[in-house]
């Protein structure tokens, strides 16, 4: 391989895809590295939703020209276009090679999986080739964009590597349960977690047997574990209804009772299944866990309280997991083994380090330069740690600093910071997101601090591990715990990008005895997490948070309700923009590429949910295969809907 940049690219380009808005990749992202020698480099890592205001982005792009141009303005500020890249990967119609996938080297596996393990297994590559580890890539479903076979391989993959040795292997994952749970109740994973933890409501537990189940066969887990599980559940609360105590938390409503009673024996029928993963691997194997790393990635990896009871459990020798373990860090995982394939069998040499790859964007001179926020902004000052930690003391306060972390998580450098001590301060960061009273923030704690607080000694950078508060200091720091008195915690070091935090986070300490803060995302309701100084400064002045602390400057916010009353509460404009057409444009375009009038609706559940199998696929150009295919999509629907008319999905 050549030195130079390398572009890998988890995206998707599609038409049809990008009018009807259907969902083939997403949290698409992309990853920039610089070879050199055997050293490889991550320049920059980019997370669309970032850049588009779209959660999670879904929607494809609608042509190769689209995409160039977005790739392209992402690699301006760096001095780059896609003409200096010395190989593109991952994406049809981008890619410029086909040697970098594994569809050769484990045609029984799904790539979209051995992507996932390499994010974390090769996330330091001291440890790949100095020591043992187990690998789990536990997700809910795999892409089809490569891999056109994936619909009939083994959806989830493992591996043992021993001192640089790999072995790859079928393994089962929760995912499948969580991705069904997430539709059935319309609620998101982590909100579906959280329910779990904060209300107290119990049912009987479902005893049923299920096969190891490494396809993803939604279908198994629905008959034969969730549905009964739910009718269960459903009848305990009309029992409840007619007087008769189900022993239901009063402090959450029927609906939240129920979907807690349920998620907390999904959760631990979850557990279950990643000890049997564990078990099998080392019983086969022969492997130590005192003498073996736990590497976790997929989307099953944002799982806390599996992640720590694994590791308690056990007693691995570490754990390995990049900070964007779900389908963000697709493109991560990509180009490590691209590198590994390609480089092989010289040693590549790797680190990711730390969280904080993403942009940096305009300085805060330069946007307060621009006018923008002419009025709102008083006095802007150079830090101050005391004055910061009494800001805090008063009020929540925003925390902007330098590049942008990556992964679905606010790691300290695009995050709400508030004083853990009062309860208030939980309400209040609720209530600027718009989220429910019960949903928790992540205390942010000096590294070294975590035995005397959680009796834990485990640094948990990337806040993927969960643990319990000790016996006594409960009462001390209550914003910043669930309401069971765990918490997600995140450890900060003086090492690396986040020195101002730390330095915050030991003012604090030295102010009031605590070494942590709360700590949530800074986003609102239903957006991805802030990019940019101008998206802050927005948010601080639209949800009347005084004052914002951006790369080590003090920011006083004026004006609040005169700022509302010109910009309402919509977000700011983000950076791209994906509307190309508008409606009567994107009409007849459709019309040309839909030549037989396929409903909408019918193609759209085809390209989501058949397509994607890999096995059934219908040329829609065909007029034959287009009745055939709305017949089909019209049957399954209808045979779905009867199976799924459940009274626990109504409202109370």
């Amino acid at each position: 391989m050549q030195d130079g940049y390398y572009l890998s690219t988890y995206l998707h380009i599609g038409t049809l895809d990008y009018l009807y808005e259907t969902c083939i990749r997403h949290d698409p992202n992309m990853a920039l590295f610089r070879k050199t020698g055997s050293r490889i480099k991550l320049v920059r890592y980019w997370e669309l939703e970032r850049f588009t205001g779209m959660k999670q982005h879904r929607q494809s792009f609608f042509n190769r020209d689209h995409a160039v141009n977005v790739i392209n303005e992402l690699l301006r500020p760096l001095g780059l276009t896609m003409d200096d890249m010395e190989e593109i990967w991952g994406t049809p119609g981008l890619s410029t090679c086909e040697d970098y996938h594994s569809l050769a080297d484990y045609p029984g596996l799904a790539y979209h999986s051995i992507s996932h393990l390499f994010s974390a297994v090769m996330s330091d590559s001291r440890l790949f080739y100095g020591e043992n580890i187990i690998g789990l890539a536990v997700d809910g479903i795999p892409d089809d964009v490569i891999d056109r076979e994936v619909g009939k391989k083994n959806f989830f993959a493992g591996c043992v590597v021993r001192r640089g040795e790999l072995e790859l292997f079928p393994v089962e994952s929760p995912g499948p349960l969580w991705d069904w749970a997430s539709s059935r109740f319309k609620l998101r994973e982590g909100t579906l977690m959280a329910l779990a933890s904060a209300c107290g409501s119990e049912a009987p537990k479902q005893n049923l047997y299920l096969p190891p189940i490494t396809d993803g066969s939604f279908n198994i887990w629905e008959q034969d574990y969730l549905r009964p599980l739910l009718e269960s559940v459903h009848a305990l609360m009309e029992k409840e209804s007619e007087g008769n105590s189900a022993a239901l938390d009063p402090r959450f409503t029927r609906q939240e009772n129920e979907i807690s009673m349920v998620m907390k024996q999904v959760q631990a029928e979850s557990i279950s299944i990643m000890e049997k993963n564990v078990e099998a691997i080392l019983g086969r194997y022969g492997l130590a866990p005192g003498d073996t790393y736990l590497a976790l990635a997929g989307g099953y990896a944002l799982n806390c309280p599996t992640n720590s009871h694994l590791m308690d459990k056990y007693g691995f020798k570490g754990f390995i997991a990049p900070p964007c373990v779900n389908d963000s860090g697709l493109s991560l995982g990509m180009g490590l083994y691209a590198f590994y394939r390609k480089m092989s069998p010289q040693r590549l040499r790797f680190q990711l380090g730390h969280a904080y790859h993403g942009s940096s964007g305009k300085t805060l001179e330069e946007v307060l330069g621009a006018g923008t926020f002419e009025g709102c902004i008083g006095k802007v000052s150079p830090i101050r740690y005391k004055r910061a930690v009494e800001d805090l003391i008063r009020s929540p306060l925003i925390w902007f600093d330098g590049a942008a972390e990556i992964g679905p998580r606010a790691l300290g450098h695009r995050s709400l910071l508030g004083d853990p001590r009062r309860q208030r301060t939980k309400d209040i960061l609720n209530d600027i997101k718009s989220r429910e009273w019960w949903r928790p923030v992540a205390p942010i704690i000096l590294e070294g601090q975590t035995q005397r607080w959680f009796g834990q000694d485990q640094a948990s950078p990337y806040m993927l591990h969960t643990y319990t508060v000790q016996d006594g200091m409960r009462e001390l720091v209550p914003a910043a715990l669930h309401l069971d008195g765990t918490a997600r915690v995140q450890t900060v070091s003086g090492r690396g990008p986040a020195k101002r935090l730390h330095k915050l986070l030991r003012q604090f300490q030295e102010t009031t005895g605590v070494p942590m803060l709360c700590n949530t995302s800074l986003n609102d309701k239903g957006e991805p997490i802030i990019q940019d100084v101008e998206e802050a400064l927005h948010f601080a002045l639209v949800k009347g948070i005084p004052v914002a602390y951006i790369d080590g400057m003090r920011v006083e916010l004026l004006n609040h309700d005169r700022y509302k009353s010109r910009w309402g509460k919509r977000p700011y404009t983000r950076f791209i923009s994906f509307e190309l057409f508008n409606a009567r444009e994107r009409q007849e375009i459709a019309r040309l590429h839909n030549p037989c009038g396929i409903p909408d609706d019918v193609l759209k559940f085809y390209k989501e949910r058949i397509q994607r199998s890999g096995i059934t696929r219908y040329d829609i150009s065909n007029p034959a295969d287009a009745r055939r295919l709305t017949r089909e999509v019209n049957y399954i629907r209808q045979s779905r809907g009867t199976r799924n008319r459940l009274k626990y999905n109504n409202p109370d």
